[in-house]
């Protein structure tokens, strides 16, 4: 029974959190010009793992995120523009 619970918790959980990237993948986060410049230049120098790192060191750093984003989100948003995918 105790199995069972936690399946089903996770479960929840799962569907909770993919509702969540679902509702907030399409939003656009504006970044500072300066910011991307910065990381689209050193991406020109440095493999991608590594400008990711940079970048996820920046988010969890230097950003304060709002109701309903998580950093994750910033990050995997910061990662698009830079790379202009």
């Amino acid at each position: 029974m105790i199995i069972y619970m936690n399946l089903k918790a996770t479960k929840m959980s799962e569907k909770l959190h993919d509702y969540v990237q679902k509702k907030f993948s399409k939003k656009k986060f504006y970044w500072n010009e300066d910011t991307l410049d910065h990381f689209k230049l050193t991406s020109n120098y440095q493999t991608f793992e590594a400008t990711v790192q940079e970048i996820t060191t920046f988010v969890e750093n230097d950003c304060d995120l709002e109701e309903g984003e998580t950093e994750e989100m910033l990050i995997n948003d910061l990662v698009k523009q830079v790379y202009n995918k």
